[in-house]
């Protein structure tokens, strides 16, 4: 195989992959900083913590991961009451260890699309990861460039 060869096939790997994680992560931030901008206000407060085991990719096998202690995450659960009365139990999406989540009884502000009330945010919550997420697609798509850019001039 030739490295012009590789530079394509890198090249047709990388952009495709780096353009949708990217712009599926930016979509979500937009519709996230959306909710904080303009969205109803509720409070609520987190009622409970819904444990997550972290796992492998495959039945009945475990993530390798360096650490000191639990393997399990906590994704809070947060109750809260829309402005038309309708009462809200819903699952915050990022886990966490149990020392950096928020704690049971914690109140919370939850921004929400009225006409959607499944779609909801906590403005106190950091979109760093998302972002992260966003740049790491960025990343891809202008490496997987750089490969097609490369295997044109070769």
């Amino acid at each position: 195989m030739s490295d012009s060869s590789v530079l394509w096939i890198l090249g047709l790997s990388f952009t495709p992959v780096g353009l949708v994680l990217g712009t599926v992560m930016y979509v979500h931030i937009r519709r996230t900083r959306r909710l904080v901008r303009s969205g109803a206000r509720a409070q609520g407060v987190v009622s409970g913590l819904k444990p997550t085991q972290m796992s492998g990719p495959g039945p009945g096998s475990t993530l390798t991961v360096r650490t000191h202690g639990d393997m399990t995450a906590y994704r809070p659960i947060v109750t809260w009451t829309t402005a038309e009365g309708r009462a809200m139990e819903t699952t915050w999406n990022i886990a966490r260890t149990r020392e950096r989540t928020m704690a049971v009884g914690t109140p919370v502000e939850v921004r929400y699309d009225p006409a959607n009330p499944r779609r909801w945010t906590l403005p106190a919550e950091s979109s760093g990861i998302w972002w992260l997420f966003a740049g790491m697609g960025a990343l891809f798509a202008l490496n997987g460039l750089g490969f097609l850019f490369g295997a044109l001039f070769t």
